[in-house]
Formats: structure tokens, C-alpha cells, sequence
């Protein structure tokens, strides 16, 4: 009985091991009549686009986002151009993680041998959805239209979840996305810029190893 109970115990440890272990993968799916094949060009929203204020991004995030997304064209021997000139148009959104820091009310603040206990600091979520709801009426996001992934499934999850980083490809004519993909970029409190910038830039590549440049 013990010898079981010890196989069960190392096969559940075993099990668990490797789904903390296995590494997140990039997902994706696009619009089949398309034609990514004749795309040679592409361009962001400008600053002062309605498409920029969804987006809704610090400078930092930004920036490493787009700085990314030139570094992995670039590799694919795509240009960026002005956006009237461009045959697709980049957009991005982060399903904001990062808790909101909110001083404790006054009449919640403990104190110690008469003395207020330092402040401590209260969390609360923030709500996305109707950011990202938002998001997706401003590039016309349509999920059932977007059947066709590159490894040639179909029906394929984006993942919206807290923490998220969506990049959509936008047709300029139709003015919808055409391709979309996801990543998780989990952002702790107290991390860094470069920190950050690493976690965009591996997020943001592994992204665009989804784009079905060959789909013809």
C-alpha cells in the first residue's frame, strides 16, 4: 500500500513538473482570403489615430512593441511605410495585469501601542474587459472570421486573459483585422524597464513566427 501510494505521489509530482515546465506558446489565426503573399509593406497608427487612444500603453511598452515588430519585418524583407502607402497596419493591446495601488482608508489603518502601523498598500483588479471591448470594435475584430491558423487548424483560442499582448494586422481597405495573435507577458510590481523590454521583445517574436507570409 505505502509502495502505491508513493508511485501515485511521483506521478503526480512528475505531472505537475512539467505543466509548470512547459513553455508558453504563441497563438494565432488569420482571415483565409487574405493574400498575406502579396504584403511587402506595413505602418502603425500614428499618435494622434483614434486606433493610438485604444491602445492605451505606456511610452516604455510602446516603443519596445513597435521596436520589436521592425526588428521581425525587417527579417522578412517588409518596409514601413507611411499608412496611406502601406498594405497592412499594426495594432497592439495589453490586457492590462499590473494591480492599481490604492491608499487604505483611514478608518481601516491599524495602530500599535498607539501608533499607525506603516501605510500599507491596498490592490485592487482593473477591469479590461470594456477596454478590450473597445479595442476590438476599433480594429473590427471578428473571431468567427478568423478561422485559419498557420500550422493549418482551425477554430484556434486567442488568449484575452490579464496579461495578454494582442497584436492585430489590419487591412487598410476593409479596415479589419486580417490576423491576430497572442502572448502572455506577465508583468510583476516592482520589475524594471529592461525587464520589461525583454519580455515585450520575446513575446513580440514569438508572435510574429506566427505571420502566414507563404499562405497563397
Amino acid at each position: 500500500m505505502l509502495l502505491f501510494r508513493f508511485y501515485v505521489l511521483s506521478l503526480l509530482f512528475f505531472v505537475l513538473s512539467s505543466c509548470a515546465n512547459t513553455p508558453n506558446v504563441a497563438a494565432s489565426h488569420y482571415f483565409r482570403y487574405f493574400k498575406f503573399y502579396e504584403v511587402e509593406s506595413y505602418a502603425f497608427y500614428g499618435r494622434n489615430s483614434i486606433n493610438f487612444d485604444y491602445q492605451n500603453l505606456s511610452d516604455v511598452m510602446r516603443n519596445s512593441i513597435e521596436f520589436t515588430i521592425e526588428s521581425e519585418f525587417d527579417a522578412k524583407n517588409l518596409i514601413l511605410r507611411p499608412i496611406d502607402k502601406a498594405d497592412i497596419i499594426v495594432s497592439y493591446f495589453w490586457v492590462a495585469l499590473i494591480p492599481e495601488k490604492d491608499k487604505a482608508p483611514k478608518k481601516n489603518r491599524r495602530q500599535m501601542n498607539g501608533q499607525p502601523i506603516e501605510q500599507q498598500a491596498y490592490f485592487k483588479k482593473i477591469d479590461n474587459s470594456d477596454k478590450l471591448k473597445n479595442y476590438n470594435r476599433g480594429v473590427n475584430y471578428c473571431q468567427a472570421c478568423l478561422k485559419m491558423s498557420k500550422d493549418g487548424r482551425d477554430n484556434i483560442k486567442i488568449n484575452t486573459q490579464p496579461g495578454a499582448l494582442i497584436i492585430d494586422l489590419i487591412d487598410p481597405k476593409t479596415k479589419r483585422s486580417v490576423w491576430r495573435s497572442s502572448y502572455p507577458v506577465i508583468i510583476k510590481e516592482k520589475e524594471n524597464s529592461q525587464e520589461l523590454q525583454l519580455k515585450i521583445q520575446r513575446a513580440v517574436t514569438q508572435m510574429i513566427k506566427q505571420y502566414p507570409i507563404s499562405v497563397n
